[in-house]
């Protein structure tokens, strides 16, 4: 039996699975993720628009502000609305904010497994920063802070002085680490193939995020299907070729990298006006829908409207690890690899809440 937790972050339920070893090397494996139980989305005709926000950015403590998002564009597309651009940006800063926080505290995790806790120590303390500064500027849950049409409060320059100085100095000092991390001999040792994944497989898992992209797949939503204010601060593509525990922690520290330029960019150079726009006082009846690329890829979500309201929310999360996709990474792996080829995966049961069946 191996257990995951809490050595995975993102994990708020202990993981368990039995490893078949010969010798000193998994032979098969036997894995079913226990998750979450349904959350109140089942419930959601009682549910107004500000508690259905509130409950969508509470379903996971890394990842809150891309749930908000998903679902408040669902409902924005369905109102046939248009949010402000100043809203957009905001709404980007704080979902890049987010994006930087979940990847760096996997990477801390990470660097704890390999029994590396100089790295551990700084990639975790830059994370609580960031996670820090991005409840102080939206509040907790951060997701909360939006609302369909908008925000619902705006910020002053001054109060954007803190995230764009904070971005830059972190930065700075993780560009400086990362690039000293990435070519030490013990790193590689214990990270190039290891855990890895070819691209074939990648796709036929349909994988997304950063574990698609650390396979090769070149699918990023903030680029392929521009939503907020990502056609205005595109994100670089971080995409690695080697499928391996090594790849996944790469793009992990370079897309950390990444949002934390965009979010020094949206916090300098917002533009002005207003932070949301009014919605019908009754919802068309219809369907509405969104896609956000979330931490860990795609999240989708889909709001039904009937008799003025919203009757119906689904969610639908990328792929994540699961029986098959564990099977094909441990499989002739070491023993002692397993804990932090899993890890690799940055796996969360957080999220499987939103997901009513």
């Amino acid at each position: 039996m191996l257990a995951l937790k809490p050595k995975a972050p993102a994990l708020t339920r202990t993981q368990r699975m039995v490893l078949r070893v010969d010798g000193e090397q998994i032979a098969d494996v036997e894995y079913r993720p226990d998750r979450a139980d349904p959350g109140p989305f089942a419930q959601v005709g009682r549910m107004g628009a500000e508690r259905l926000v509130a409950t969508a950015a509470g379903f996971c403590p890394s990842c809150g502000v891309a749930h908000a998002l998903a679902f408040c564009q669902a409902v924005e597309s369905l109102a046939g609305v248009e949010i402000p651009e100043r809203a957009a940006v905001l709404r980007v800063l704080v979902a890049e904010l987010e994006r930087a926080a979940s990847h760096l505290t996997t990477v801390g995790a990470l660097f704890d497994a390999l029994g590396m806790p100089e790295p551990s120590r700084i990639f975790a303390h830059h994370s609580q920063t960031l996670r820090e500064a991005l409840h102080n500027l939206a509040g907790k849950p951060a997701g909360a802070w939006l609302l369909p049409g908008g925000i619902n409060h705006d910020v002053a320059l001054t109060a954007l002085d803190v995230p764009a100085t904070l971005a830059r100095q972190t930065l700075t000092a993780l560009f400086k680490l990362t690039d000293r991390l990435i070519g030490g001999r013990g790193l590689l040792a214990r990270t190039v193939e290891v855990g890895g994944i070819t691209t074939s497989a990648a796709e036929q898992f349909m994988l997304a995020g950063p574990l698609g992209r650390a396979a090769g797949l070149r699918a990023d939503l903030r680029l392929d299907a521009s939503y907020a204010a990502y056609k205005r601060l595109p994100p670089e593509l971080v995409v690695q070729e080697g499928g391996d525990v090594y790849a996944r922690m790469l793009v992990l520290m370079l897309e950390a990298l990444e949002s934390l330029k965009l979010v020094e960019e949206a916090a300098n150079d917002p533009p002005s006006g207003a932070v949301s726009c009014p919605l019908p006082t009754k919802l068309p009846g219809g369907i509405g829908m969104s896609a956000v690329e979330a931490p860990r890829g795609p999240l989708r979500y889909r709001v039904e409207a009937s008799d003025g309201r919203i009757s119906a929310v689904t969610v639908q999360l990328a792929p994540q690890l699961d029986r098959l996709l564990a099977r094909t990474l441990l499989t002739t792996s070491y023993v002692d690899d397993a804990a932090l080829i899993l890890l690799s995966t940055d796996p969360c049961d957080a999220c499987l809440g939103a997901v009513h069946e």
